[in-house]
């Protein structure tokens, strides 16, 4: 999908970019009567095998369903019931496709039909009394005609060709990763292996740490978070904030410093799309901006840049293994093109996102200049927040300097009332990232929400956080609750 943005930035939160925000990994399906789907398609298997054609069911309800008697194409379905989120394959050749695919962990059913391959056929799902409950006309120009691949059901409920070769049977499918939008995410440090570095070979071997959303700074009268990278040699900040309005991350500003002097300085007017939520595999979007600033070639000089920018962005999938383990991931590309002295450069960003334990991971990230890698980190460690909530009212918490502290509340801003730290910090123990986040429970009006508070330990020692659940402007009334929370943070 193509989606020209405005960038116009509305409220600046906490990013979530990856996401980090969590990621829905189940298939997305438009319910229906007895909500089962065909979900995947083998219709021309490569060769001449005509019997490893399949079709995938999948039942997206929360009820158990019974299948006996169902047809497909008005074959028959033999005995069987599906549990909520449960897979069944009707193979026309059951033995056949057993023996190429091995044990799976759903039922395999053989049942008689023939599947069309150009130019495509229709395939309607009947349940035992004959009433439709789903059907799909397919076409070989869809993809997946006789190169291994399968007709998935992707996350908007299209179909798209399968990315794993002979399809995804009683897995999930390859097409259906989706990243919603979240206002805010747990600030992480990562710390990354540097694989490749064109610019300073002498970086290879040693390591980079990120810092995902764990400072603010002031560009134009306005707070934006900031994603650090920073090697031996250099450290690289990219400024970014949310769109409120349109689910979009926003990148600001780029630099880069060495020690003592400047290598790069980009101001994005305005902020460009970094990531145009909801992202799903397959999804593209395009957007333009001026961009101005120096770079600084190898003699040391600093070229001014004053140019208009295109940046397109894509997402893909792909499993990827590094030092951390082997995660399977979103990959999100963006291609900035724009001139330096009247040459046309293209800089790309590749960031690799997953999921564990409900915080996100950048398993690794790449960057091309004019087509070349440049730059590759592959992660070794992922530092998460300590985390406290209501049980922790009156209570004391241990933490680690230089790592980070979020709180979260109960809260719900269409009353007018808000959490808010009222007494000043000893700073030199924690230090407030950003002002209280509200993320809604639902996009219902006057729903419920979490609000969240972030603080950075920076050093060792003692401090008290004191907070009251109030409307701000009703400075004689007593808050609604209340919430303290004693802090003893050590250097280990």
């Amino acid at each position: 999908m193509n989606d020209e943005k405005d960038n116009r930035v509305k409220t600046v939160v906490i990013v979530m970019t990856a996401i980090l925000v969590l990621m829905s990994m189940l298939p997305v399906m438009v319910s229906a009567q007895s909500d089962v789907k065909i979900n995947e398609i083998m219709y021309n298997p490569p060769g001449t095998d005509a019997d490893l054609e399949w079709i995938e069911l999948y039942n997206n309800d929360t009820e158990a369903i019974n299948i006996s008697g169902w047809t497909i194409d008005n074959n028959s379905i033999s005995d069987n019931v599906m549990q909520p989120r449960d897979y069944v394959v009707l193979a026309r050749n059951k033995t056949a496709f057993e023996a190429y695919y091995g044990a799976l962990p759903c039922s395999v059913i053989d049942v008689t039909f023939v599947l069309s391959n150009d130019p495509g056929d229709t395939i309607v799902l009947c349940n035992s009394t004959g009433a439709e409950v789903d059907n799909v006309t397919y076409n070989a120009s869809w993809g997946a005609d006789g190169n291994g691949k399968t007709l998935e059901r992707t996350a908007t409920g299209g179909w798209a060709e399968s990315l794993a070769d002979g399809g995804t049977p009683c897995k999930l499918n390859s097409v259906t990763t989706v990243v919603p939008f979240s206002p805010w995410v747990p600030p992480m440090i990562y710390i990354c292996n540097i694989t490749v570095d064109a610019m300073t070979p002498e970086n290879v071997g040693k390591n980079a740490t990120v810092g995902l959303f764990t400072s603010t700074e002031m560009i134009d009268n306005e707070s934006y978070y900031v994603v650090s990278i920073s090697k031996p040699t250099d450290t690289t900040k990219m400024y970014v904030c949310n769109d409120i309005e349109n689910k979009d991350n926003l990148i600001r500003r780029t630099v880069t410093e060495a020690p003592g002097r400047e290598i790069a300085n980009l101001t994005f007017d305005p902020a460009f799309v970094m990531r145009d939520f909801p992202l799903w595999v397959g999804k593209t979007w395009t957007s333009t901006s001026n961009v101005t600033g120096i770079i600084v070639n190898k003699t040391g000089t600093a070229i001014p840049i004053n140019s208009t920018a295109v940046v397109a962005g894509k997402v893909t999938l792909d499993v990827v293994t590094v030092p951390l383990g082997t995660f399977r991931c979103i990959v999100l590309e963006n291609n900035i093109s724009y001139d330096v002295a009247g040459v046309p450069i293209t800089n790309v960003r590749k960031y690799w996102m997953s999921t564990q334990n409900n915080e996100l991971l950048s398993p690794k990230s790449q960057t091309y200049r004019n087509g070349n890698l440049v730059d590759e980190l592959e992660l070794i460690e992922a530092i998460s927040p300590t985390y406290a909530n209501e049980s922790n009212n009156n209570t004391t918490i241990n933490v680690t300097t230089g790592r980070f502290l979020v709180i979260t509340l109960e809260g719900n801003p269409t009353t007018g009332y808000t959490w808010e730290v009222t007494e000043p910090l000893d700073e030199l123990v924690l230090r407030q990232i950003g002002g209280i986040v509200d993320v809604p429970e639902s996009d219902l009006i006057g729903a419920p929400s979490k609000q969240i508070a972030t603080f950075e330990v920076v050093g060792a020692g003692n401090a008290t956080i004191k907070m009251v659940y109030h409307r701000p402007w009703e400075t004689e009334e007593e808050p609604l609750d209340t919430f303290t929370l004693n802090v003893t943070a050590s250097d280990v």
